[in-house]
């Protein structure tokens, strides 16, 4: 039986399948462009509800080719990761969801996005044209991992918007790397020791390009294959289903 907390968590995630209003802020653009009666472009900020004549170039989401995020609610992968926040960690732990530019230093080295884990924001390069669900669900992997305790978001990262992002340090790096891609079926179709060197490549090239000067590299990458590899209810979280 669901506790009434639970169940109004419950119903608010109803409400994101469905595509009604709630805090989840999963579309990318908040601005929308407009026609008076006279013909005349205006510009409307759906979360601020303000309106202008002038394009709002100072914010950027109104400049960028931006990916709508409300199609990735029905994503398998994203509302399974979705699902599992709120049972485990309940609504405040859900993201919101950001852009940023192709020359922002969150976008360098081939990212597709970031998590911040003390602002609880995920970052998206939406000017790489691959970028969208996937880069959504492999995000809130991390997300799951903060919320559970799995890793410790350490406070005195960059600072992204006026606040704090956080970071992982090596260890737990690797491990939410490793959790991630595996939940997000990064290495599909691979099996026993192939599985294990796909996860273990992208632990690897995360903390090798996060931290390019630690020398614990592979005891990072070992750790997490011995201690981050998902089990029992995990490592069916987001399985197809037959």
């Amino acid at each position: 039986r669901r506790s009434a907390g639970k169940e109004q968590i419950w119903r608010k995630f109803a409400c994101v399948g469905c595509g009604c209003g709630c805090p989840f802020t999963l579309s990318v653009n908040m601005w929308t462009e407009h026609k008076a009666s006279s013909g005349r472009p205006f510009w409307y900020n759906r979360s601020t509800g303000i309106s202008t004549w002038n394009r709002p170039e100072s914010d950027l989401e109104a400049s960028l080719n931006s990916v709508d995020m409300s199609s990735c609610l029905g994503d398998p992968l994203v509302a399974k990761l979705l699902r599992a926040i709120l049972q485990d960690c309940g609504w405040d732990a859900i993201p919101t969801v950001r852009a940023r530019r192709a020359n922002d230093a969150l976008c360098a080295d081939g990212r597709g996005g970031a998590f911040c884990c003390a602002s609880s924001r995920i970052y998206l390069c939406t000017e790489s044209a691959w970028v969208g669900c996937r880069e959504i669900a492999y995000e809130l992997s991390h997300a799951l991992n903060v919320c559970r305790g799995t890793v410790r978001c350490a406070p005195g990262g960059m600072e992204l918007d006026g606040r704090d992002c956080g970071y992982f340090s090596p260890p737990d790096l690797a491990c939410s790397e490793y959790k991630a891609a595996f939940w997000t079926h990064r290495c599909a179709g691979r099996t026993n020791s192939g599985l294990r060197e796909c996860l273990e490549w992208h632990s690897r090239w995360a903390v090798s390009t996060c931290f390019p000067e630690d020398d614990n590299l592979e005891a990072h990458v070992r750790w997490a294959r011995h201690s981050c590899t998902p089990k029992g209810r995990d490592r069916d979280l987001t399985k197809a289903q037959r």
